[in-house]
């Protein structure tokens, strides 16, 4: 086994704009507007958000959702771990949670456009692909959190993650809220402390001769007539 890290390709944070139903809200097809981070540190302290409020000009609803975008075409193996890290900051304790994501035109050949808002769900825009197994608390430290066996097949499959991070407590699954809240986790995008990253564990393809000779093991032998076995690439044809 081996572990690597990957750092975030691409980083977006994007929000709906204050809507006067739930459903215009959550299951907007495009985001008001959006925030593109690179390598400069920021802090934003809604940068997932779940609002609802009702006074004398109505209802107002918001909801914010970050997404990210991870390259793993480098990693020569099978990927068997993912945790996904973020670094919070400001506004812990509320419930998120990670789902698939098709924005930046699916295979991150694209920057993200406020028409991506909607693009991690599936039947009608209501049911999220998830990437993890249960609402994670989120913490104004570094958050791990650990990713699931579709997010793996996903990321060895792809040679890419495209994730999004969403309120675990209505938005992800798309639960009207019915008393006023303003549920907010705060993000250090392009932290120095913690860059959004992939922690990740593969097992390495296997390089060199790998027709061992006689039975041997691979770790009990190094070399056949004098040839390192990293250069050998076949002994008689095989």
């Amino acid at each position: 086994m081996a572990t690597t890290t990957i750092n975030a390709s691409k980083q977006t944070y994007a929000r709906s704009g204050t809507q006067s139903t739930w459903s215009a809200a959550r299951d907007a097809t495009s985001s008001l507007t959006h925030t593109n981070y690179t390598t400069t540190q920021v802090n934003n302290a809604s940068a997932i958000r779940e609002y609802y409020d009702s006074g004398r000009k109505g209802d107002a609803y918001i909801v914010r959702r970050s997404f990210f975008f991870f390259d793993t075409s480098t990693i020569d193996g099978t990927i068997t771990a993912i945790s996904l890290k973020i670094q919070g900051v400001t506004n812990g304790g509320n419930n998120v949670r990670v789902a698939k994501s098709t924005a930046y035109g699916g295979g991150g050949g694209s920057a993200y456009a406020n028409s991506d808002f909607d693009g991690w769900t599936t039947t009608n825009g209501l049911i999220p692909t998830p990437y993890n197994a249960s609402n994670y608390s989120w913490t104004t430290s570094t958050n791990t959190i650990t990713l699931n066996a579709t997010a793996i097949s996903n990321a060895n499959s792809d040679d890419y993650l495209n994730l999004v991070v969403v309120g675990g407590n209505y938005d992800y699954p798309d639960q009207e809220m019915l008393l006023p809240q303003d549920l907010n986790s705060g993000i250090q995008f392009a932290s120095s402390t913690t860059f959004p990253q992939l922690f990740i564990t593969y097992t390495p393809t296997p390089t060199g001769y790998q027709n061992y000779p006689l039975g041997i093991a691979d770790d009990e032998f190094q070399e056949v007539n004098g040839v390192d076995k990293g250069d050998i690439e076949e002994i008689i044809g095989v």
